[in-house]
């Protein structure tokens, strides 16, 4: 939080720099060290120094940090307010009533008879939580007044209560004002707020700076304040600097910064308004033009600077291209470069690309050769490199046979020739995959590839694909009980690729030419259903035993899986019985289903419509014909 200034101008109004101020003429930045540093002649006599951390009231000391002082109520600072200053130092005071005295000090060299600007910075090194907390301590007020050697007030300025803040900050102050003929002033710094718990704070980097007139530096024959040029194309790049008639006899220093205008060097004879920048090394480099009246040339705060230039010299990139480029006749090769932002290829056949990575199709021998690549960075820098293309001979796949038919289980040697290695894929079904003659025999349809490598690694490859005949297989269905004298259906299957099936004998039969027809034999018979390859694999024959039944019969047990086999439980020959009533039951005796003999429909394995758990099921059997209840369980499987 930035506190406002209240300025105390004492008859001087207005005192705003009509130009720019410059670079600072004096620092006082307290110097820089481990530890805390010795005592110093500017803090009066008022005030006693420490070598401690954490000084009392009406101490100080001078240190590059502050520790947990006072149980921690003040603010650590790991470092001064001075950028990039290791380990540097700033003073610390605990002061004492006001007013009284802080800082004093004479600041000689000046630049005479112009406005120069005082600037300090400040912080609060007491935290909000200090003093019984919520920012209860006593804020400091400092008073900045400057003077010349007679005591002639030249301005003074008060600060508002410097209020606490949660993390350590730094404040500036700043106030201007005339330096005089001598060009010496006088500084002094008091502490203006009451003694007490707080009016504690550290000061730092207090400047004078001087106001000059407004420079401008160009570049002649550039439009812009900034250049971006490669190394190994340079220009010699003028420059040229005017105070746009502010003195009568100027004088002018250019000056270089290579490290972004932390600090300036004088260049070596470049004392006239033009300059003439001659390449260098790479690197970011920024120029300006100090420039003052000849008559103060002695007194560096008479110097004032102008805006600076910036020369950004980029080093020459490293084009690097693939080391070795090598590939197989016929196929596909990439170049490859890396070290700039677009590229550009030339080579033999009148070859030209303007990619990274150019590839080379169907690659052939009068591609071989040394191939240039320009690599061009994103400011128009580049590099040359190359690199050498070698094309080797591909060998040329033979394989027998390239499509085989034949039935399930047989085998055949396979063929491949071309060269010295070979790999196939897949290898399911083969004897051995690295070898040109390996043995297959897969189990289903396939398409087996063969590489063929020579010695450079280029290879050809050849297909060889399979059909294979599956052997048949019948499956004339499980055994089935019937009542004599009904039909019943069968229910076969029959596997293979392009076979025929028929049932034999095929008397009783509506149709011995289907998987599942329809039977009635007058009593128990056996089928068999007969399924023959029409490709010459074979022939399977299975059969079922049908079984007529003229008496009661009650499972033991069926599949309700809906794959049409067993999936019913059927008593056989319950609807003789109309008045009988069969009841099944589940292991905690609940009543899962009752038939009818008069609307008998037998049961699905179904409980509210919902499929029953597979188990064991108690059935009871009431055929109302004045016999005992017939009891027994059965099996429900899925």
């Amino acid at each position: 939080m930035l506190v406002p200034f209240i300025l105390v101008s004492f008859g001087m109004y207005g005192q705003f720099c009509s130009g720019n101020f410059g670079d600072p003429s004096f620092i006082i930045d307290f110097g820089t060290g481990l530890g805390a540093a010795p005592p110093i002649s500017n803090v009066p006599a008022t005030y006693q120094y420490t070598n401690q951390g954490c000084p009392v009231e009406g101490f100080y000391t001078i240190s590059n940090t502050s520790q947990f002082c006072f149980n921690n109520t003040w603010h650590v600072v790991p470092f001064d307010h001075t950028p990039g200053d290791q380990n540097g130092n700033f003073l610390i005071i605990n002061a004492l009533a006001g007013p009284s005295v802080i800082f004093l000090d004479t600041i000689s060299g000046l630049c005479p008879n112009i406005l120069f600007k005082t600037e300090a910075w400040i912080l609060n090194i007491l935290k909000p939580s200090g003093c019984g907390g919520s920012g209860s301590g006593i804020n400091p007020v400092l008073v900045f007044t400057i003077t010349d050697m007679q005591g002639n007030l030249l301005q003074q300025k008060a600060t508002n209560p410097l209020s606490e803040t949660s993390v350590f900050t730094w404040l500036s102050e700043n106030l201007t004002f005339p330096a005089p003929s001598s060009g010496t002033v006088i500084l002094k710094i008091t502490s203006n707020a009451a003694a007490g718990c707080g009016n504690e704070f550290a000061l730092d980097d207090i400047s004078f700076t001087p106001c000059g007139p407004t420079i401008t530096s160009t570049f002649v024959n550039y439009g812009l304040t900034e250049e971006t040029i490669c190394e190994t194309s340079q220009p010699d790049i003028l420059m040229s600097s005017s105070a746009n008639g502010s003195y009568t006899n100027p004088f002018y220093q250019w000056q270089v910064s290579s490290n972004s205008g932390n600090s300036w060097t004088d260049i070596v004879g470049a004392t006239n308004q033009n300059y003439l920048r001659t390449p260098t090394s790479s690197g970011d480099f920024l120029y300006r033009c100090m420039i003052g009246d000849a008559s103060f040339a002695g007194i560096s705060s008479c110097h004032f600077p102008s805006n600076p230039l910036t020369v950004k010299v980029v080093p020459t990139p490293f084009a690097q291209a693939t080391n070795y480029v090598y590939g197989c006749y016929g196929s596909t090769i990439y170049l490859s470069a890396a070290g700039g932002s677009t590229y550009e290829w030339w080579g033999p056949n009148g070859f030209h690309a303007n990619i990274q990575r150019p590839p080379i199709p169907n690659v052939s021998f009068n591609d071989a050769g040394i191939y240039i690549v320009k690599a061009t960075t994103a400011v128009g820098c580049f590099d040359y490199d190359t690199t050498s293309l070698t094309v080797y001979e591909a060998p040329i796949a033979t394989l027998t046979p390239t499509t085989v038919s034949f039935c399930e289980g047989d085998s055949i040697q396979l063929n491949a020739g071309g060269s010295l290695h070979y790999k196939w894929s897949p290898s399911t079904g083969l004897s051995n995959d690295t070898i040109p003659n390996p043995i297959a025999k897969p189990q289903n349809d396939i398409t087996y590839t063969v590489r063929v490598y020579n010695q450079y690694t280029c290879f050809d490859s050849k297909t060889v694909s399979f059909t294979v005949w599956k052997k048949p297989k019948a499956f004339a269905g499980p055994d089935q009980y019937f009542r004599k004298g009904k039909a019943v259906q069968l229910i076969g299957n029959a596997m293979g690729t392009n076979i025929s099936y028929s049932w034999s004998p095929p008397t009783y039969l509506d149709d011995p030419n289907f998987l599942a027809p329809r039977a009635k034999p007058p009593g128990t018979v056996t089928y068999a259903l007969t399924v023959v390859s029409n490709n010459g694999c074979g022939t399977s024959i299975d059969s079922v035993k049908l079984e007529a039944i003229d008496k009661l019969f009650i499972p033991t047990g069926f599949t309700p899986n809906n794959d049409g086999l067993n999936d019913r439980w059927e008593i056989i020959t319950f609807e003789d019985y109309p008045n009988s009533i069969a009841d099944v039951y589940n292991r905690y005796g609940q009543l899962v289903y009752r038939g009818y003999g008069n609307d008998y429909k037998p049961w699905d394995g179904t409980f509210k419509g919902k499929p029953c758990l597979p188990g064991v099921y108690v059935y009871m059997l009431d055929l109302h014909n004045g016999k005992p209840i017939l009891k027994g369980t059965l099996n429900l499987i899925r």
